[in-house]
């Protein structure tokens, strides 16, 4: 009898964690605002929502083979995962895959649907729900003439689509991205976008900031396919390994007269599979268009050419400020006779660990797109930020700006002060090592102006700055000094000692 009453017992607790486990089934019509979560979500059928659904952190949602979620104007999702918890959109059979969100409205007043630490897996847009566009594009998402869908933080790994949009399709839609990852996606016809497709017109705008593209491919723009690109910024964005036979990263074509601007972004080892293909591809004519800090290295075309951008019609007097493009002007066809080239460079930009080849033969996301010590891009991007609307620090949190200016590309080199200062006043000291330029630089924000002394580790003087004029910069050339550790001392100018800092030279 007591083994029986342990059986029931186990029974039981089975039944109510099984409950848990397989968590809620959904399917039909969400028209009552909902909470989804943190249990798992089972979507078994094809779901509408117009109204509010709210989705805890941690919570899973499986979507059953080629099942897909439409939200209409009246509804909206918020899924709010955090750090280490995140929220994820899955199938229940990857192989088969699940039929994406599709945004559909055209109110203009859309309520915000906002998604954070969210990861979007497996949606695949293959047409099995028949031949309409938003059945074949955007395997993930697909908007709709949606005024207000916000991503941060979140990712996008190995969907697929057979038209346009292997993870994303944007048509005529507001649509914010940061901090975002697409890794993998795909679209498999002779359409583009293997990440992100848009058609926009005026008023629409898409903006990428701080966001990262790694192998994903399709026939034209690797990552990328925008057109009618009414408004286009991208920001802060690395781009590494893309793969396509028409603008290995980025296409745009039948662009309108609206901005369409590259600020800060790294190009790295993606291969074009035309002998007369770019990383960027601008099939048509285009209106201000302006690059600047950006970081063209590695890419290749078939025939082997390092083709940074090619203008398949003459734009409007493109801009390019603080870029390094490898092979210069030559990388940069269909240029007009009226364009600005400014502080531009050519060489190799130093990454720190960079991938060892180019397209989808290597994976971008394990390299380290960061500038090293020896990156001629380090302080060499535009004097001033003011209304490049950059955010206050890139992709991997680094400060955006350091030792005073910006450096070129997505990332900041990984500058971590070698010196160790000893304040003996209520000042604040800022003193590092520039190896690339020869220099230990001594810095202060406030407007103490000094002087200094640099000696070395036996105390013996290596360059006394005392009769030049006090400032609050200056900078100690390390030409014929060996490596070591040097000692700085800092003078105020009643003669006193401000501070006395070691720093390695290596």
């Amino acid at each position: 009898m007591k083994k029986n009453y342990s059986l029931f017992l186990s029974f039981l607790l089975f039944c109510v964690f099984s409950q848990k486990l397989f968590g809620l089934d959904v399917s039909g019509n969400v028209d009552t605002n909902a909470a989804w979560g943190p249990e798992q979500v089972n979507v078994t059928g094809d779901l509408i929502i117009s109204a509010s659904v709210t989705i805890a952190a941690g919570t899973r949602i499986v979507a059953a083979d080629h099942v897909k979620i439409t939200v209409n104007a009246a509804g909206s999702i918020l899924a709010q995962g955090v750090t280490g918890n995140e929220i994820v959109f899955t199938a229940a059979n990857p192989s088969v895959g699940w039929g994406g969100i599709f945004f559909d409205s055209s109110a203009g007043d859309d309520a915000l649907s906002l998604f954070e630490y969210t990861r979007f897996e497996y949606g695949k847009a293959d047409g099995t729900n028949g031949d309409g566009v938003e059945e074949t594009s955007g395997g993930a998402l697909y908007l709709n003439y949606h005024s207000n869908v916000v991503f941060r933080n979140c990712t996008f790994e190995n969907n697929e689509a057979i038209s346009y949009g292997g993870a994303i399709n944007s048509a005529y839609s507001q649509l914010v991205l940061e901090n975002c990852v697409f890794i993998s996606n795909l679209t498999a016809g002779f359409d583009g976008g293997g990440a992100i497709h848009i058609v926009n017109s005026e008023g629409y705008e898409l903006k990428i900031e701080n966001c990262s593209f790694y192998n994903n491919i399709a026939h034209t723009g690797g990552a990328i396919h925008a057109e009618f690109a009414g408004g286009l910024t991208v920001s802060g964005s690395v781009f590494a390994n893309n793969e396509s036979n028409y603008g290995s990263a980025v296409t745009i074509s039948q662009s309108s007269s609206n901005n369409i601007s590259f600020i800060s972004n790294t190009f790295v080892n993606n291969l074009a599979n035309n002998s007369s293909a770019a990383v960027i591809n601008v099939s048509s004519y285009t209106e201000n268009i302006f690059f600047a800090n950006n970081i063209f290295y590695g890419n290749e075309n078939s025939s082997g050419s390092a083709a940074a951008i090619d203008f398949g019609n003459d734009p409007f007097a493109p801009v390019f400020r603080n870029c390094l493009i490898e092979g210069d002007l030559a990388s940069v066809t269909g240029l007009p006779l009226d364009y600005s080239w400014i502080e531009m460079v050519d060489g190799n930009p130093e990454f720190e660990a960079p991938s060892g080849g180019t397209g989808l033969s290597v994976d971008g996301s394990t390299a380290n797109w960061q500038l090293s010590a020896q990156s001629p891009c380090i302080n060499s991007g535009t004097e001033s930020v003011s209304g490049l609307d950059l955010p206050l620090t890139d992709l991997a949190g680094n400060d955006r700006i350091q030792q005073g200016r910006i450096d070129k590309g997505a990332l900041e080199s990984a500058f971590v002060p070698t010196a160790i200062v000893g304040r003996l006043f209520d000042e604040d000291f800022k003193i590092w090592y520039r190896p690339d330029a020869g220099q230990i630089v001594v810095r202060t924000d406030n407007k103490t102006r000094f002087s200094g002394i640099l000696y070395n580790l036996t105390g013996a003087l290596e360059v006394d700055k005392r009769s030049g004029n006090y400032q609050n910069q200056m900078t100690f050339s390390t030409s014929g000094l060996r490596n070591g550790i040097y000692v700085v001392t800092i003078f105020g100018q009643n003669g006193k000692v401000l501070a006395i800092s070691k720093i390695v030279l290596n």
